[in-house]
């Protein structure tokens, strides 16, 4: 059996990031998706349990994005429709953050900087744990913009999602090249120990 490392994370100096689990993107993710949805919710759980920093990012566009005005993209994600919903099993409760995003990047002329800086989330310091959909692009773009801004960035392989076969391989290789590795970690839900008060919870496995 293959000895993995078990990473120590504390609430009050690590930041949980869900990206794009939303109604449309979901389904175009197909039946694979369907495991990662129930990942990502055990940990998501174990956040909450101890009262830990969550961000939910949701992708959003308005009929006149550039997107589908100049591009000639079908609409898509559209505000206010059932599609740009967040599924049933990864709403946000009351309180906690969403972050709207209006391209691949959660970075972008978005609120993301006031909302880590409103957690006390901090660069050379703090820890970001990466989930969602999908692994090339958006989950990509938030890992990088993580990993820019100087953040130690974890990515949870078993909660991320690609549309494309070849996609999640791609990216999984890239975090962990010399390129990124040095802040960026791949790693399993069941290997992240979520402490509270210096004791260890449960693992997502139930273990």
């Amino acid at each position: 059996m293959e000895n993995r490392n078990k990473i120590e994370l504390h609430p009050d100096s690590t930041g949980l990031v869900i990206v794009d689990m939303q109604v449309e993107g979901c389904e175009r993710h197909g039946p694979g998706v369907k495991p990662v949805i129930a990942n990502i919710r055990r940990l998501l759980d174990r956040f909450r349990e101890v009262n830990g920093k969550i961000i939910h990012v949701q992708s959003i566009r308005t009929k006149d994005h550039p997107e589908f005005t100049v591009f000639g993209r079908p609409y898509g994600l559209l505000l206010g429709s059932l599609g740009a919903d967040f599924v049933e099993e990864l709403k946000p409760l009351p309180g906690e953050n969403i972050v709207q995003k209006t391209s691949h990047d959660c970075f972008y002329k978005t609120s993301m900087e006031a909302t880590l800086a409103k957690l006390d989330l901090r660069p050379c310091r703090d820890k970001i744990v990466v989930t969602g959909i999908g692994s090339s692009n958006c989950v990509y773009h938030a890992v990088i913009g993580f990993h820019i801004r100087n953040y130690y960035s974890i990515v949870p392989e078993d909660c991320i999602h690609g549309v494309h076969p070849q996609s999640q391989p791609f990216a999984l290789h890239q975090f962990r090249s010399n390129a990124y590795n040095f802040n960026v970690t791949v790693s399993r839900s069941e290997d992240l120990e979520l402490l509270a008060h210096g004791i260890g919870l449960q693992r997502a496995s139930g273990s």
